[in-house]
């Protein structure tokens, strides 16, 4: 009798281990699933958006559609995979602290990449205010002169003399002195 009880409850163990196992893999699917129509109906959005081309026009030429439907997806895959192991019975302080870290790189990444536009943006807003840098102006910067094509949200296309068209960063303005023209 002893036998028996003792296979029995090895029997339940492994029944009750194989069940969590099993709930686990659903939660995943579903979880994965979730993800990739996540990204799909995101993706779909920001195109009718059209943030791509919005961006461009601010100077960021980057495909942000597919980078911010992805950072989505990824992390819907994290919040699953914690549940995943909170199903197995895994709690543990360094999964937790694992998934701060993962997020606090994805926004610190987030912010390293707004680093130059902050700044640009910001002057060419001060410049809109002074209404000395417009079109068709001739300008001198540090050693870049030519005559003003575009005013944009995060830089000044500058044609020179000799034909050659620069892209010049509007916080170059507000950092240095320059010389206007016309």
């Amino acid at each position: 009798m002893g036998n028996e009880t003792i296979v029995g409850e090895v029997v339940n163990t492994a029944q009750s281990y194989f069940s969590l196992i099993i709930e686990g893999i659903v939660i995943v699917l579903i979880g994965f699933g979730i993800g990739i129509l996540a990204k799909k109906f995101l993706l779909r959005i920001l195109k009718e958006l059209n943030l791509n081309k919005i961006m461009n026009k601010v100077g960021v030429r980057y495909d942000l559609e597919e980078i911010v439907s992805s950072i989505v997806s990824y992390v819907i895959y994290l919040f699953t995979i914690v549940i995943f192991l909170d199903k197995l019975g895994i709690k543990s302080i360094v999964l937790y602290l694992l998934v701060g870290a993962i997020l606090m790189l994805i926004i610190l990444t987030f912010l390293v990449g707004l680093k130059d536009v902050i700044p640009n943006f910001v002057a060419w807003l001060i410049l809109q205010k002074k209404e000395k840098i417009k079109e068709g102006r001739y300008v001198r910067v540090k050693n870049i002169s030519g005559r003003i094509e575009k005013v944009g949200f995060l830089e000044t296309i500058i044609k020179t003399e000799n034909g050659d068209v620069l892209y010049v960063p509007n916080s170059l303005f507000l950092k240095s002195k320059y010389w206007m023209k016309g």
